[in-house]
């Protein structure tokens, strides 16, 4: 299934990239504002260098302006959640342990654990108090956004904590591990139920939002788990060692007795060797496992377009049905 073709997408790839440029040169600005010691400076500019993140103020956005509302009065929400989520993934970046990442150095590696943990805390504060720069909605409108953020913030940590219980952890539920996935996206269902919250949605048309916004960030953590089962980025060896086993490792491992032993022999070992690696990757693709994950995938696409019928066509519908549809297209070409 497919709505849009490969140039509609390059078209709103860069429509969403000039609307969230500006969100990241606020960011810029927020994250050392009235900060004046010069290593935390130094710390918080090594965050501006990889922080690159589109989607939640993409997802804020349109989804303010699919329901009527103009977008300019949603960039405050958006530059919470990119706060937020900075935030969250340096304090991620401690739990896993992770020096090293995506081929580049975290917070942690760069500054040792002290230093991140403070960053986390005070891009998470900065988030919070922007809630003061949003009192130009009704009261009402204010506290409903207030306990949302609330709420997202409480399911994400919720989720974190139940992602730790499955290092290494073969037998793991893959339904429980999806849940786990889909709790941790109360952080995308956030951005499209508040953008649309501010953009004076009718209440059928927030909730739809937020599903909407949940299924795009579940199927964004399932593209995660297939690459970093794939080692595009050279994470593999790490991730079965400090983290949550991504779900194609999983589903192998319960296709038979055989690969399940396999793969635990390489768990137990100390030092995961790039032979392990390529193991653990023959196993993915005999069980299947890609394509597994690929449905599931597809099964998401076409759920997230059901949840915009009920939203009125416009080109930032639009946006939103392309950001679909290259979630998918993610999924799809790792499970090739």
């Amino acid at each position: 299934m497919s709505y849009r073709n490969d140039d509609t997408l390059e078209a709103s790839s860069i429509i969403v990239k000039e609307r969230c440029e500006k969100i990241l040169q606020r960011f810029g600005q927020v994250v050392i504002e009235d900060i004046t010691n010069p290593k935390l400076i130094q710390a918080l500019e090594d965050v501006k260098k990889y922080w690159k993140d589109f989607s939640r103020p993409a997802l804020t956005s349109f989804s303010c302006e699919a329901v009527g509302g103009d977008p300019a009065m949603s960039e405050n929400a958006s530059l919470m959640f990119t706060l937020a989520s900075s935030g969250f993934g340096i304090h991620d970046d401690i739990i896993d342990k992770s020096s090293n990442k995506h081929l580049r150095m975290t917070i942690l590696g760069l500054h040792g654990v002290d230093t991140a943990l403070l960053v986390g805390d005070l891009l998470m504060v900065k988030a919070w108090t922007l809630m003061h720069e949003m009192t130009n909605n009704t009261p009402r409108l204010c506290a409903a956004i207030f306990k949302e953020y609330g709420l997202f913030c409480i399911e994400v940590c919720e989720a974190e904590f139940m992602e730790t219980l499955c290092r290494k952890n073969l037998d793991t539920d893959l339904q429980y591990y999806q849940d786990i996935l889909w709790k941790a996206m109360g952080e995308t269902a956030a951005c499209c139920k508040i953008g649309a919250m501010i953009g004076g949605g009718q209440e059928p048309q927030v909730e739809d939002l937020s599903k909407f916004g949940r299924r795009i960030g579940f199927m964004s953590r399932l593209a995660d788990d297939m690459e970093d089962c794939l080692n595009v980025k050279a994470d593999l060896a790490h991730r079965v060692s400090y983290e949550s086993l991504p779900l194609p490792l999983l589903y192998a491992a319960k296709s038979s007795t055989d690969r399940y032993e396999k793969i635990k022999s390489i768990l137990k070992k100390t030092i995961i060797e790039p032979s392990d690696i390529k193991l653990l990757l023959e196993l993915c693709f005999e069980s299947e496992a890609f394509e597994y994950i690929r449905k599931i995938g597809e099964t998401n696409m076409r759920m997230a377009f059901e949840n915009l019928n009920q939203i009125e066509h416009s080109p930032s519908k639009d946006v939103l049905l392309s950001i679909v549809n290259q979630s998918y297209q993610r999924i799809k070409r790792n499970s090739i």
